[in-house]
């Protein structure tokens, strides 16, 4: 079950084998949450100089200290900066190789004005500025009904979503990638249908929960193809695209003849074959493909740089402020909060407007500083050595540039407030993200990232993800708002009227629901660890007994026991653990399209195997009234019990319900 074009912080379509794993949702956490492990020594050399000069020569110099050493030390093949300032572009970078898994003799040197990489989820930026025109040009109304322009019902059990909501992920959408990104163009539907069938749940009321959602932006695109009559690809190249001199980008797929050729590599893991190019099927959420100099073109009309019959200044303004009144999202909007397009948040006193994109091969990073009127990009052409490669490279890159000349000051710690140690107290348990599958067989999958936040006896607390030892700590700044100590993260808790907290937010574009202690320890699925362990044991000592009861039958007594029913009760435990396997499998797929037919041959073993609880407890039955002995009712006990516990884990997570739309 994969996730993800993208999302990160970096992973809004995260690194292909973590944001694959759940809706990245992790990934993107893991980035502002501080756990990334340090840079490379030769790059840390360079890391910072507050108030250096914004000059062609020092941002050579400072990307060159820093970039190449991570690329070698995460073996990652290449790399392409842009760099603008006051409408101008400060540097254009190619790092690496554009066709091999590393810069060898003989192979191309990345061009940032001539390779694409693909820019994943950064697209949705391109189908936020056609939505802007579009109102700006009085045919759209961000807050009208979505369902005007739709040739096709939406089921909205929640509220009816407008295409502010869509813009800020708080359209109330589920998770949902099924075929996200294929190497297979067959796969791949026109836009419509896409949409049209299987769309996701509609789980939270609109405008009241960040929920990051590709579904929910594609939709959006699709407003606007409806609304102008003409193809969403053929209407970003004409209105967005040829405007601005953006010869070398594209939302098509696959690429033009005249680009195709110019495409980079892109490369699933270390010295690895390239891999074919990506199909997404949703393709307003992550299909543009472009160079490091058109990406600059892109920035600089976001910096208020580029023609106004693009986007004017208050469209652009609209298109920058928050999407939603603080009061909307509660204790929520005090916190980073999307605009209508992009993530908006603080760095040092500084506002930044991001997003992030990934693809299964590549990942890119988009940051404007409106205040410095200066902006970075970055896109990567492979997954690295480990999930987190291409995270920390655009993490460190976005932060250590807005240090050395951005924000070189450190914001002051403030004083406790009055209340912090009781609030953080309260806001001290565990957390699930709400960029999750809830009514398929893909709600397994959230269940497994959990965020702990502790409490401190100072009145500060720490948050991380459950898995991974490294801690952020904050410090209250305001009533349910903590800022990391020392950096820029933040933490923003909304309450219900009892005090208690509801969710949190680490992230502009998704929440976090808290959940019991029963969730974060993962004790549900410890149990069901447990019980596999009892279907393997099973196996192991089921011919062991057949061969002895067959002894002892030959020198005794014919065996007279329901040998039908006994057999069936032990074959369960085999059927039971070959389906965990295939539909576990799926987490692996490099190619999404082969989640599906896995998942399904999984549901159809599981469902053979956990039928078995039937003739187990039939076994179980008859060995006790048989008086079979100690060891052998305990054995049938735990098989039943085992199965029992097999078949509610999988009815509660959906593992076997006919929608696999993951």
């Amino acid at each position: 079950m994969h996730v993800n074009l993208s999302g990160t912080p970096s992973i809004p379509v995260a690194s292909p084998r973590a944001v694959r794993l759940v809706l990245l949702l992790t990934l993107a956490i893991l980035l502002l949450s501080g756990h990334l492990a340090p840079l490379p020594a030769a790059a840390a050399e360079h890391e910072r100089q507050d108030g250096q000069e914004l000059s062609t020569g020092d941002v050579d110099t400072w990307l060159d200290g820093l970039v190449p050493a991570f690329l070698d030390a995460e073996r990652i093949p290449g790399a392409t900066v842009a760099v603008v300032s006051g409408g101008e572009i400060v540097t254009l970078r190619g790092f690496g190789a554009a066709d091999r898994p590393r810069l060898v003799p003989g192979s191309t040197p990345v061009d940032p004005s001539h390779h694409l990489f693909r820019i994943g989820s950064v697209s949705k930026l391109f189908t936020a500025t056609a939505v802007m025109q579009q109102v700006e040009r009085g045919a759209l109304d961000l807050d009208a009904d979505v369902g005007e322009h739709l040739d096709f019902d939406l089921e909205l059990p929640r509220g009816q979503v407008t295409l502010r909501h869509l813009l800020s992920h708080t359209a109330g959408f589920e998770e949902r990638v099924d075929h996200l990104i294929t190497a297979h163009p067959e796969k791949v539907e026109d836009l419509r249908t896409e949409l049209a069938e299987n769309p996701p749940h509609q789980i939270f009321a609109p405008g009241t929960t960040p929920a990051y959602s590709n579904y929910g932006n594609a939709l959006a695109g699709y407003v606007v193809e409806r609304v102008t009559g003409v193809p969403f690809a053929d209407y970003v190249r004409t209105e967005i695209l040829d405007p601005l001199g953006m010869t070398s980008t594209s939302t098509e797929q696959p690429l033009p003849p005249v680009l195709a050729d110019r495409m980079a590599a892109g490369f699933p893991a270390p010295e690895a074959e390239p891999a074919p190019f990506e199909y997404i099927s949703v393709a307003p959420a992550g299909s543009i493909s472009s160079t490091g100099r058109d990406m600059a073109a892109f920035m600089n009309l976001h910096l208020g740089h580029g023609p106004d019959e693009v986007l004017g200044p208050d469209a652009l303004a609209d298109m920058h402020a928050p999407a939603l009144p603080p009061q909307d999202l509660g204790g929520l909007g005090a916190g980073e909060q999307m605009t209508p397009g992009f993530r908006g948040y603080e760095m040092r006193g500084e506002r930044v407007l991001a997003h992030g994109g990934d693809t299964t091969l590549f990942h890119s990073e988009l940051s404007l500083f409106p205040e410095a009127d200066t902006g970075l990009f970055v896109s990567l052409n492979g997954n690295g050595a480990n999930p987190l490669s291409t995270a920390q490279l655009r993490h460190q890159l976005v932060d250590q540039f807005a240090r050395r000349y951005i924000t070189p000051s450190e914001q002051t710690v403030p004083e406790p407030t009055p209340g912090a140690a009781e609030r953080a107290a309260a806001v001290a348990g565990f957390y699930r993200s709400e960029r999750r599958a809830r009514s398929s067989a893909a709600a397994l999958v959230g269940s497994a990232f959990i965020v702990a936040v502790t409490a401190e006896p100072d009145g500060t607390i720490t948050a991380g993800h459950r898995f991974l030892p490294t801690r952020t700590t904050m410090q209250e700044v305001e009533p349910w708002l903590w800022r990391e100590i020392g950096g820029t993260d933040t933490l923003a808790a909304r309450t219900d009227e009892d005090g208690s907290v509801r969710d949190i937010t680490l992230l502009a574009y998704w929440a976090e629901g808290k959940v019991s202690a029963w969730h974060g320890y993962f004790l549900q699925h410890l149990l069901l660890l447990a019980a596999l362990l009892v279907l393997m044991i099973t196996l192991v000592a089921w011919p062991v007994n057949r061969l002895r009861r067959r002894r002892r039958w030959t020198a005794d007594q014919p065996d007279t026991r329901p040998r039908r029913v006994r057999r069936l009760a032990y074959a369960a435990p085999a059927v039971v653990l070959v389906g965990v396997v295939v539909f576990a499998s799926s987490i692996r797929m490099e190619d999404y399209t082969l989640v599906r037919p896995l998942t399904r041959a999984g549901q159809a073993l599981l469902l053979l195997g956990v039928l078995g609880v039937v003739p187990a407890a039939w076994h179980l039955v008859g060995t006790i009234s048989r008086r079979a002995g100690i060891l052998a009712v305990s054995g049938a006990a735990l098989l039943t019990l085992s199965l029992t516990y097999i078949t509610g884990y999988a009815v509660i997570y959906r593992i076997l319900w006919p929608d696999v739309s993951i």
